[in-house]
């Protein structure tokens, strides 16, 4: 009987000591965010081992080895100076603040506190389907000259993500740069098939964001992944938005049907930007212990574009301080005057973002929300569901698309139309890399609102009783 009475006060000691172990650690690393440190206090008190194994998956905050993470930063300064700075007209910017007050605060925090200067002389092709979209991508691939970087949350292996990787192969081996990043949670299908060995063995080189089973002290976390979607081709040319490679963006997913998007194909300084976001990537996601050291001016061609578009392409994720993505978005609602018109498949915003839209429908500005009334997660479609229902409430107009919307647009003006990579959810940060493009222009701007009310025609409109 004293034995066990022994070794019961010895696991108690153990448990007491491994609890206030877990604790510290949770208290150490989330000592910023009051809120959260105090939830998974909670978890770890009552749960300790299996909370602190939840902890290392999603709860961890992104951590990058300090010196790459300077160099990195230090790199990305070096382009902008050099490469990029040169070649941009603040007088355009200048212009365009001065014609345009309702976007100028706008223009100026972006370009502070996102550090993506205004561009102008952008051309924007928007495609809301993805056999078209791809249909274009593809004959610019085929069209390389000289380099070809992808960036995508998901690349599947499936018809299309085959087709993209065989045609990738085969511009590297007719001495074309080919560079993939691949966020290895989205991806989480591709375990190394045979398309991407097949790339890598003809001169491609392929990497992988944030292994998740990688270095397990910093990486054993299903949060933080890159949730962007860039391609550039010779430098001249972009891709950004919300479609990922895969065949449901055509339309062939056997549950999610119609799938609406979209995704803009861009030409003009802006590219520079989103070439700039790229090599920034990969960066952080090259696993060598020497850094590569790219001639990246060759990446940044002169530009001959003669487009009206004014262009910002914005940056955020958990590795930035504060949230240009975030604070850009709140901007925008609070700086409407006449309407609001949002799309976005997952909907769990913070109090921030519900306050605004809240404010600006009880400011007799029209706020509209559309989401879809299918759902990829369906965990995720309750979240969005009882949100819908808590913007009703605010006076905000929510709509369902029939069938499932991946788009996520905002046209909170009849100048500013931005397409974004992310959602508007609690991810936007700090949870996920995104990377979203605002564009000024009116005839753009009324376009973009004109798809938002075609939209509506196929949309189910939610009202509070349709919750009673």
């Amino acid at each position: 009987m004293m034995l066990f009475d022994s070794l019961g006060n010895l696991f108690t000691i153990i448990y007491i000591i491994l609890t206030l172990l877990f604790v510290g650690t949770v208290v150490f690393f989330e000592r910023k965010n009051p809120a959260s440190t105090i939830a998974w206090v909670l978890v770890l008190v009552f749960l300790p081992f299996i909370g602190f194994i939840a902890y290392l998956f999603i709860g961890s905050g992104f951590r990058v080895n300090r010196k790459k993470k300077y160099q990195i930063k230090a790199r990305a300064d070096d382009l902008y100076d050099k490469l990029l700075r040169p070649h941009l007209s603040i007088a355009d910017a200048l212009k365009f603040i001065e014609r345009h007050d309702n976007a100028a605060r706008l223009v100026t925090y972006l370009s502070n506190e996102g550090e993506s200067a205004y561009t102008s002389c952008n051309q924007a092709e928007i495609f809301l389907d993805g056999n078209k979209l791809f249909e274009r991508m593809i004959e610019d691939i085929k069209n390389a000259q000289n380099h070809i970087h992808l960036l995508y949350f998901s690349f599947n292996n499936d018809r299309l993500g085959r087709k993209i990787a065989g045609l990738l192969t085969e511009k590297a081996r007719q001495g074309v740069e080919v560079r993939l990043i691949y966020d290895s949670l989205g991806t989480r299908a591709l375990t190394c098939p045979p398309m991407l060995k097949i790339l890598r063995r003809a001169g491609g080189q392929v990497r992988g964001f944030s292994p998740i089973l990688s270095n397990l002290a910093s990486r054993f976390r299903i949060n933080y992944r890159n949730h962007r979607k860039i391609t550039v081709v010779d430098g001249r040319v972009g891709y950004v938005g919300g479609m990922n490679i895969g065949d449901e963006y055509l339309g062939h997913h056997k549950k999610l049907h119609p799938w609406r998007d979209t995704h803009l194909r861009l030409i003009g300084h802006s590219v520079w930007f989103l070439q700039e976001r790229f090599l920034m990537d990969w960066g952080y996601a090259n696993e060598s212990e020497q850094e590569e050291r790219l001639k990246v001016e060759k990446f940044f061609p002169p530009c001959e574009a003669k487009g009206k578009l004014g262009v910002q392409i914005v940056s955020g994720g958990p590795d930035t301080t504060e949230s240009p993505l975030k604070s850009g978005l709140l901007s925008q609602i609070y700086s409407a005057r006449k309407n609001v018109f949002l799309q976005t498949p997952y909907f769990a915003p913070d109090d921030s973002i519900m306050d605004a839209l809240r404010v600006a429908a009880q400011s007799e500005v029209d706020v509209r929300l559309m989401l879809p009334s299918l759902n990829d997660h369906w965990l995720s479609q309750m979240s969005t569901l009882g949100y819908a229902y808590q913007a009703l409430r605010s006076g905000v107009r929510v709509f369902l698309y029939q069938g499932f919307l991946h788009s996520k647009t905002a046209v909170p003006a009849s100048l500013i139309a931005p397409v974004f990579t992310a959602n508007i959810n609690n991810r936007i940060y700090p949870l996920d890399f995104d990377v979203n493009a605002f564009v000024y222009d009116v005839d753009f701007a009324t376009y973009c609102e004109n798809i938002f009310l075609a939209d509506q025609e196929t949309c189910l409109a939610l009202t509070r009783q349709c919750f009673e």
